[in-house]
């Protein structure tokens, strides 16, 4: 009994763990500013922003990740939908003020 709940504990470590790394290998562009990385918590999100438009950080995102499944929004504000690494990820942009927030949510 104590074995299959070392396990069990074991998998679920390891299962966190490689879901934890997941938000660290989202690409980000050279000049993000992080301001919020929660990684030990699920879902993992990631906030920060740049001075870069909202065109230029979805060409970005695009060069790295690919077309996104699905892409809501216009020049104010836009969500790019992805599935990378088996998880779902949303990157949401938000400009304001000479600067686009950006927020990454690894599910």
């Amino acid at each position: 009994m104590k074995t299959l709940a070392f396990l069990i504990i074991l998998l679920c470590t390891l299962s966190f763990n490689a879901l934890s790394q997941n938000i660290t290998e989202i690409p980000l562009p050279e000049e993000f500013v992080t301001t919020m990385d929660v990684a030990s918590e699920y879902p993992m999100v990631r906030t920060g922003y740049l001075t870069d438009s909202i065109s230029d950080i979805t060409r970005f995102y695009q060069q790295k990740l690919g077309e996104p499944s699905k892409t809501n929004g216009n020049s104010t504000y836009r969500t790019l939908f992805y599935n990378y690494q088996e998880h779902k990820v949303r990157i949401s942009l938000y400009r304001r003020s000479y600067v686009t927030e950006v927020s990454i949510m690894v599910e």
